[in-house]
């Protein structure tokens, strides 16, 4: 029987999920006939998501045989890890580095789109899908149109503290920022990346706390750029990651989490991943569902811990920050004591059953060193 694999939607994630499948189609013993690629040109790629971590950088370089050089249709970037300024109380300006000197990178988003469309290694048809179980005859389908059109009862919230960006763009690179900046403002934070001809800003705020007039005050004052977009979000996940018999969500679509750590890459990855899993025979659905789930759920704690550590700044936004609770605190908190209470653990256990929302011990011990702990 022929196995094809349909990915509705090019953008970030529905591109990610096809190298993703390309890639383990050649290295591992499952053999995918097709996989095509449905999009509609007329819907704009999503702005943000230009960060990745580790695992979709090597695939990116891997399948479509990019370089920082010769060969960079999405002008990549490089991102050795993240700059912090103004998080904490102990070190307000630190650096933190990607594991064994590994680097991860920026790209822009509709470049990274026309790249992977234009490649030759799938199957690409320009139709509008509204139903994929109905319309799309595949093995499986993922399904990657973007957020929904209401957050009904098959999605959870995510605690956050963030519901707003206000986006900026300076013209001209800056050949010395070779990471991600994450700024605390007292309104928030910023990041900060190095595109191939530009710098781009988003400036993330609460709109329930901080006025948008308020926010853009402080963006234009603080970092000397002029607004050219704005856009409002929720925090949420799909309780169930599988919508019919055939179909798994992807992108936003299933999940939405402020980008604090480029979380977003690493998912529409393991998403991917997940549906291979299930192709094998490695998983039932309702056991990739439950990682799934719970990796979202990890990565939302996660970034709350950034905002349990406070920042310089003793402003509303920050005892509100502050004051959100953790959706599982015994879970993350018995984790973090012992990568920080548990020395001899920093470069002994690595392995993917010792990491926390993507994150291995090290990384937590370096956010109490420099920063402080809760």
């Amino acid at each position: 029987m022929k196995t094809k694999i349909s990915i509705v939607g090019a953008g970030n994630a529905g591109c990610v999920s096809a190298l993703n499948l390309h890639y383990l189609n050649i290295t591992e013993e499952y053999d995918i006939d097709e996989i095509e690629i449905l999009y509609d040109p007329n819907v704009p790629i999503e702005r943000v998501g230009q960060g990745t971590q580790l695992n979709v950088c090597e695939t990116i370089f891997e399948v479509l045989n990019v370089d920082w050089v010769e060969n960079n249709p999405i002008k990549a970037t490089m991102k050795q890890g993240i700059r912090y300024k103004n998080w904490g109380k102990k070190t307000d300006n630190f650096f933190h580095s990607f594991s064994s000197g590994a680097v991860a990178t920026h790209y822009i988003p509709k470049l990274f789109s026309e790249t992977v469309l234009n490649s030759g290694l799938f199957n690409v048809v320009e139709k509008t899908i509204t139903d994929p179980e109905k319309e799309i005859d595949s093995t499986y389908i993922i399904d990657c149109r973007g957020r929904p059109d209401k957050l009904d009862d098959s999605y959870d919230r995510l605690t956050n503290p963030l519901n707003s960006v206000i986006l900026a763009k300076k013209d001209g690179p800056d050949p010395s920022l070779l990471w991600t900046d994450h700024i605390a403002t007292p309104n928030g934070w910023t990041f900060v990346i190095p595109n191939h001809d530009s710098v781009s800003y988003g400036y993330m705020y609460n709109d329930t706390v901080t006025t948008k007039e308020e926010a853009e005050k402080d963006f234009v004052e603080r970092f000397d750029v002029e607004p050219n977009g704005y856009l409002s979000f929720d925090n949420y996940v799909a309780k169930d990651v599988w919508r019919g018999e055939r179909t798994i969500l992807n992108g936003n679509l299933y999940a939405f989490i402020e980008p604090m750590e480029a979380s977003s890459s690493e998912i529409h990855h393991n998403i991917s991943e997940s549906l291979y899993d299930v192709m094998l025979g490695e998983k039932t659905k309702e056991e990739a569902n439950k990682v799934l789930n719970n990796e979202m759920h990890e990565v939302s704690d996660f970034i709350l811990w950034h905002y349990k550590h406070g920042s310089k700044y003793d402003t509303p936004f920050w005892n509100y920050a502050q004051s959100l609770p953790y959706h599982n605190e015994s879970t993350i908190t018995e984790y973090i004591e012992r990568c920080i209470n548990a020395p001899s653990l920093i470069g002994e256990d690595l392995s993917e059953s010792y990491q926390y929302a993507h994150w291995e011990p090290r990384s937590y011990k370096i956010w109490n060193d420099k920063v402080g702990g809760i």
